[in-house]
């Protein structure tokens, strides 16, 4: 390997995912291949039945002065130094309100703002098998745990997230789906980087630095949401920054993915399964254009259930009202459009300009940086940012980007990402069920699903949660939606 070739070294992925969970010790690592679901061996719980937080692992690769990678690095070439700093800044925060930016902030009748900052600090880890914690931080002078960094065996980068624990130090009551004072959560975000120091020559290099997101946990991980936080921020990509796609989409990369998420959306929502307006006939025709090509009239039926993206805030109506999600513009009755990526991407495959790349599907694939910034994002919500999951509209609307998914570190400040999200968590996770003839985000909050044990589809938060509160004390009970054969069915829940 020519080392003294190296110009530069970026952390990947850009943007980093890891979920909260309330077992102290037991975890696994996030995707890290799009596309590929990992079935977790020994489920989503510790032994003690608490869930495991996901964490999300930084690897380190190396480009010569033409952007050509040439490796990666870990602690067999250098001595490698990351920092971490996570922090939670949502009390302190405006309101949200859609995509109003004149709300007034949270909290206002707290004098001491930093008071309601959780921020701990930065921690730095050298070499391989440390550990630090973010243990330190503290609202209205409670403290609260935000979690911890370690580095694994060749000196890569884990970052666990909180424990889901959130609380009022004041006692004060959830009033609202996204804007209570006095309430704390443990989400958090923040920036990563890393000192690289060559074992051969000595050249020390800092690396592009990366951003980690600890959100709330995905309930359905198998299913991801019809437009990702990956399909948002690609947009954002050739929007903003310039990125050239190919003239022809790929059937694996750019339109299985949509039709699956489509097919899938049946195992977490009855509206697929008993659809309120009578239709119904949308999720039986993707597997006929499964796999590909299918013929032109399929695929014209299916293009044709889609909404142009090129009209934001239209009223639903019967024909092109796909995909049935709420839209930003809530609460006004307009669902979610695809991307304009998207749209496009369906729009030649229609019309049979696409690549059938159906027979090189590999699920077999290394590890490569561009995946590794895809498969964490995929697992996002994309809207509606409402204010959303693990993200909202400043992150693709405000923030600015460096390279294609790689935010600018210099114009952001640890918890900004989270800062515009609901608090606690739990609370807009009881509002955000299914709502009329839309639904919000059943691929990571579920809606309706099958349980294991058999019987009728049923609503997911049945028998354990009537109310923020009980979200608040009781979401480690909720049941975990994961591939079983054909099906994706409710496991590991604790009545």
């Amino acid at each position: 390997m020519a080392l003294p070739k190296i110009a530069t070294i970026k952390i990947h992925p850009s943007i980093g995912i890891a979920r909260l969970g309330n077992s102290p010790s037991g975890f696994f690592i996030g995707p890290e291949k799009p596309g590929v679901h990992q079935r977790l061996r020994g489920g989503y719980r510790d032994s003690k039945g608490r869930v495991k937080r996901q964490a999300a692992r930084f690897r380190l690769y190396a480009y010569d002065s033409k952007g050509k990678l040439l490796c990666e690095i870990t602690s067999r070439e250098a001595h490698i130094e990351w920092t971490v700093h996570l922090a939670n800044t949502k009390a302190e925060w405006k309101q949200f309100n859609g995509l109003s930016t004149t709300t007034p902030r949270r909290n206002l009748g707290v004098a001491d703002r930093g008071s309601l900052m959780i921020d701990p600090g930065a921690r730095t880890i050298i070499g391989r098998n440390r550990t630090a914690l973010f243990n330190s931080g503290k609202f209205l002078g409670h403290t609260v745990k935000l979690g911890e960094i370690r580095s694994d065996s060749k000196a890569r980068l884990l970052v666990l997230g909180g424990f889901g624990n959130s609380s009022s130090p004041t006692g004060k009551a959830l009033t609202t789906f996204a804007n209570n004072d006095g309430w704390h959560d443990d989400v958090s975000d923040g920036p990563v980087k890393a000192r690289v120091r060559l074992k051969k020559g000595g050249k020390t290099i800092e690396a592009a630095g990366a951003w980690v997101i600890a959100a709330p946990p995905s309930f359905a991980p198998a299913i991801d949401h019809v437009v990702t936080l990956y399909d948002v921020l690609l947009q954002v990509a050739v929007d903003k920054l310039g990125l050239k796609l190919p003239a022809k989409p790929s059937f694996v990369k750019d339109i299985l993915p949509i039709l699956q998420r489509a097919i899938r959306m049946r195992w977490v929502s009855g509206m697929i399964t008993h659809p309120p307006s009578g239709g119904g006939e949308t999720h039986t025709t993707p597997p006929l254009v499964i796999p590909p090509p299918g013929t032109a009239a399929h695929r014209k039926i299916i293009f044709d259930r889609l909404r142009d993206p090129a009209t934001p805030g239209k009223d639903v109506s019967e024909g092109s009202d796909m995909p049935m999600i709420h839209s930003d513009f809530y609460p006004a009755k307009s669902n979610q459009p695809v991307t304009r990526l998207q749209y496009e991407a369906m729009r030649k495959w229609k019309d049979g300009k696409f690549i059938d790349d159906w027979k090189k599907r590999n699920a077999r694939a290394p590890i490569t940086p561009e995946g590794l910034d895809r498969a964490g994002l995929d697992t996002c919500v994309g809207g509606a940012f409402y204010p959303g999951i693990e993200a909202s509209w400043m992150m693709r609307d405000v923030y600015t980007y460096k390279e294609p998914f790689r935010l600018d570190p210099a114009s952001l400040k640890p918890g900004d990402i989270t800062k515009q999200m609901a608090v606690p968590w739990q609370a807009d996770f009881t509002d955000c069920a299914q709502d009329g003839e839309l639904a919000w985000w059943p691929a990571a909050r579920p809606d309706d699903v099958f349980p294991e044990a058999g019987g009728p589809q049923a609503p997911w938060i049945r028998d354990i949660v009537n109310n923020a509160e009980d979200m608040v004390k009781s979401w480690y009970r909720l049941g975990f939606i994961v591939e079983k054969g054909k099906q994706f069915l409710e496991t590991e829940r604790r009545a």
